[in-house]
């Protein structure tokens, strides 16, 4: 049986969810520049361990998805690990993983099947994702079951220094790699409350040898490659605009060479760079370097679309990467307090249960044989009534916290968790993360 649905019901009903859905999972947030499968896989990666052994992508994918309630296959996991551990020029600035075998290169995109690469957890990870942070991130609850963090909490905005591309519905998002030491520069400007002018920053690819350059009037991207004239029958190519790949520029010579425009070429090009060695007629040697770019299509132009779910959890299109760093420091500076404020009321915990603990040892040693003439229940009550609380840990405690040395050494950490209690009572959010950029090597 057929049934029919108004059309405004439709729209506001399954085709609302369904184009909120599409929009959550194509555009990236701009508290982690992440999706939700990124998300996913990265939390299903830290579970196995961070200084676990490699893994075989397509058993990584496996494990990710029944750990954190992927719905949508393990193909789609195993594309997104492999996206977020590319390594070469036009793909990740800093990869979160490690790309162990073919993942792709700058010839070509495709990477190997997963059963045959290999990835783990890479340096990069802890560079850009403090486990101080850990004690406040929010994680999303399934079943009552924890899985991955509703965002994570990154000291740099890595919707920039990787980049992000999005279609959802009725949204798009755009954005270029940057540099992640021009951006952590930037930060720190913006917490010594200095402004960032509009496109001041222009996008940068790890390992491109050509030229971007950037209208500032329109923010409007350049990408130039390389080529150069090595006498009147012969150019020398060696570098393309980010996103060209081997077969697709190839091609466009062939139709080049079928147009008269160049008599051959050769292809020298190797997994590091390419290499096209171009001979041609001296009409075309001649022509001016412009013409030359254009006709060997060595100029790309594009412009960014900075569309972002903002810190409110609704869709924003920012001005400009500018506003993007500035808008995402203040929201990080904000949480840095959040984690001073946590660690303060752990720190305060631990020493009082250490206090407590290093209080029971010496009222122990005291009333040793008190102790050995009471049963639990009197044992208890004799504790309570003198101010102990943490009782079922304190009986725990091995014979050897008794010792001397034992002792000593409580001691010792009671003083250096005061030590740096006081240190997180002082400082603030700014000198937090304004120490941990300057920490920050790239």
């Amino acid at each position: 049986m057929i049934r029919s649905i108004k059309a405004k019901h439709f729209m506001n009903s399954a085709f609302k969810e369904f184009s909120l859905y599409d929009n959550v999972r194509s555009i990236p947030a701009i508290q982690d520049g992440l999706k939700p499968s990124q998300r996913k896989a990265l939390y299903g990666t830290t579970l196995r361990g961070e200084s676990a052994s490699e893994i075989q992508v397509e058993r990584l994918a496996a494990y990710i998805a029944s750990e954190t309630d992927y719905h949508h296959g393990t193909g789609s996991m195993e594309s997104t690990i492999v996206g977020m551990a590319v390594d070469y020029t036009g793909t990740n600035n800093m990869n979160v993983f490690v790309p162990s075998g073919q993942f792709g290169s700058r010839l070509t995109k495709e990477a190997a099947a997963s059963r045959y690469i290999m990835t783990q957890l890479s340096k990069n990870y802890r560079k850009l994702f403090k486990k101080e942070d850990e004690c406040i991130l929010e994680h999303n609850i399934v079943d009552g079951e924890k899985i991955e963090p509703k965002h994570y909490l990154p000291i740099l905005p890595l919707v920039l220094i990787n980049g992000s591309q999005g279609t959802g519905t009725g949204y798009a998002s755009y954005i270029m790699n940057y540099n992640p030491n021009d951006i952590k520069k930037a930060i720190l400007e913006v917490l010594d409350g200095k402004k960032l002018n509009k496109y001041r920053l222009n996008p940068w690819y790890n390992g491109f040898s050509g030229t971007i350059t950037r209208d500032k009037n329109s923010g409007q991207v350049s990408i130039t490659g390389k080529l150069e004239v090595k006498n009147s029958t012969t150019i020398h190519i060696t570098e393309l605009p980010v996103g060209f790949y081997l077969d697709q520029y190839k091609d466009h010579l062939v139709k080049l060479e079928d147009e008269g425009f160049i008599k051959d070429f050769e292809d020298r090009s190797t997994e590091e760079g390419f290499d096209f060695l171009v001979t041609c007629p001296r009409t075309t040697t001649t022509l001016t370097e412009t013409r030359l770019y254009e006709k060997f299509k060595l100029i790309s132009r594009d412009t960014e679309n900075y569309t972002l779910w903002n810190e409110e959890g609704s869709l924003e299109k920012f001005d400009s990467a500018e506003d993007i760093i500035t808008r995402f420091a203040d929201w990080r500076l904000g949480c840095y307090e959040t984690r001073r404020q946590k660690l303060i009321a752990e720190t305060k915990e631990q020493i009082d249960l250490m206090n407590e603990k290093l209080r029971f040892i010496l009222f122990y040693l005291d009333n040793t044989e008190a102790f050995r003439s009471k049963n639990k229940k009197d044992l208890i009550e004799l504790l309570t009534q003198n101010g102990f609380e943490s009782y079922d840990k304190l009986l725990q405690m091995p014979i050897w916290n008794l010792t001397k040395e034992k002792i000593a050494e409580l001691e010792d950490s009671i003083t250096q968790k005061k030590t740096y209690l006081q240190s997180l009572m002082v400082t603030t959010a700014v000198k937090m993360y304004s120490a941990e950029l300057l920490e920050f090597s790239y």
